[in-house]
């Protein structure tokens, strides 16, 4: 399922931009990060978005981190 909405995040950013998501907020409810399954990296002009697919234990989700914009969002799910 493609969403798009924006999210609140609580990630550790470590070096080398080694980005680590811990859990997110979405529609009020708070998902903890049991597991980073894949991470992959795209550009949209000059700046990087990092792709997380991430799950709870029950769902996949895919959430993003665009640099440009400082903006978290889940992109899609999968139950």
């Amino acid at each position: 399922m493609q969403i798009g909405d924006t999210i609140s995040v609580l990630a550790s950013f470590g070096m080398s931009y080694r980005i680590k998501p811990l859990k997110f907020k979405w529609s009020g409810r708070l998902f903890d990060v049991k597991e980073i399954t894949y991470t992959w990296k795209t550009k949209e002009g000059q700046k990087d978005v990092y792709h997380f697919s991430v799950t709870d234990g029950k769902t996949l989700y895919e959430i993003t981190f665009d640099t440009g914009s400082l903006i978290w969002r889940i992109e899609n799910l999968e139950a």
